[in-house]
């Protein structure tokens, strides 16, 4: 299956020139003094992780696509589509899964995705290299620590399932997702399930750096799904496809523009919350970059491009982790048609 590049508002892309591309087509919203108010969710709070948002705010991304943006962290990805899907936000930035969950129980008012974001999945199950677990097969006998309720533990026995291994070769046992990761630390599991750019900075927080660490990627093992994206309430979608189609634009230049300027997305992240550790969210950004969003497959297509055939086997995984009675199809979780044109998207 062929990767999908629709081309929404070509006619206001100068070739080759993204930056002025972008530019050009909001300008004419922005001279008639017709900013669209907007509210936008991010999937988790104000770190490196979403520092690229308030980047594209402060260089004025989302101004010159007519829009005005309010940019809020969120406790999660399940905030961010409550909150879209209620209409109290707009837009937001949301775990695909999650959305895919939300839409096989309530489709008539579950967020739209408009485009991928993260082209890799970042759920793992992650262990001190000093344990030698770095495969499903090295975990026999194991104790893993995993989340009640978050996806990625929620996906895990399908994939066992589809691994064929047996779910009771290795002690899963249910942990409080705040302590997780100091049960790791402590020796008290051996490996957790969890995304990496979460789990990863946090051991980094309690003294053990991401090279000692090993990382069981579930993409590399049958789910090879994507991980968050850009997502729109329905009505929204059906009163004012121009508007979608602009904060996609605005969204794109966002991580096209911290991607080439990643100390100036921690800037802005500073000046919103001066009490975090730069250093590690300096850190924890350029990881998500490099690794989940910046894949060969977006090199060579650009953020945003997918893949059908990749939705519908993802979403047939999701069906079995989350037990839907009514698995949602790819048409009822995403809405391709406003993605930019593969200029404005691509990092050179």
């Amino acid at each position: 299956m062929p990767h999908h590049a629709f081309h929404g508002g070509r006619r206001g892309f100068i070739a080759g020139a993204a930056g002025l591309a972008a530019a050009s087509l909001c300008r004419p919203a922005i001279a008639q003094g017709s900013l669209d108010s907007v509210r936008f969710s991010c999937d988790f709070r104000i770190y490196g992780g979403t520092a690229p948002f308030f980047y594209g705010l402060d260089k004025g991304y989302f101004r010159e696509a007519g829009i005005e943006a309010r940019v809020d962290g969120a406790a999660g990805s399940a905030e961010a589509v409550t909150r879209v899907a209620s209409g109290t936000y707009e837009f937001g930035c949301a775990d695909i899964s999650t959305v895919a969950e939300f839409a096989g129980r309530n489709p008539q008012a579950a967020p739209r995705v408009l485009m991928p974001i993260y082209d890799r999945f970042a759920a793992a199950i992650i262990s001190p290299k000093s344990r030698g677990l770095d495969s499903f097969a090295a975990l026999r006998g194991k104790t893993v620590g995993t989340g009640q309720s978050d996806a990625p533990s929620r996906i895990l026995p399908s994939l066992l399932q589809r691994l064929n291994i047996p779910a009771d070769s290795f002690n899963r046992v249910a942990v409080d997702i705040k302590l997780r990761d100091t049960m790791l630390l402590q020796g008290r599991v051996d490996a957790v399930v969890g995304m990496d750019y979460t789990v990863l900075f946090n051991l980094l927080g309690g003294g053990l750096p991401p090279a000692q660490v090993n990382c069981i990627y579930f993409a590399d093992n049958g789910f090879d799904f994507y991980g968050q994206g850009l997502i729109v309430n329905q009505e929204v979608l059906a009163r004012n496809p121009d508007l979608c189609r602009r904060m996609a634009v605005a969204v794109t230049r966002c991580w096209t523009g911290a991607a080439r300027d990643p100390d100036g997305s921690i800037d802005s992240m500073m000046r919103r919350e001066g009490l975090s550790d730069r250093n590690v969210e300096r850190q924890r950004q350029q990881w998500v970059l490099d690794r989940l969003i910046l894949t060969p497959n977006v090199r060579r297509n650009g953020i945003g491009a997918y893949d059908e055939a990749r939705l519908r086997s993802g979403l047939a995984i999701l069906a079995e982790g989350f037990q839907m009675q009514n698995p949602p199809t790819v048409e009822q979780v995403f809405d391709g048609r406003f993605i930019p044109d593969a200029a404005l998207r691509r990092v050179a």
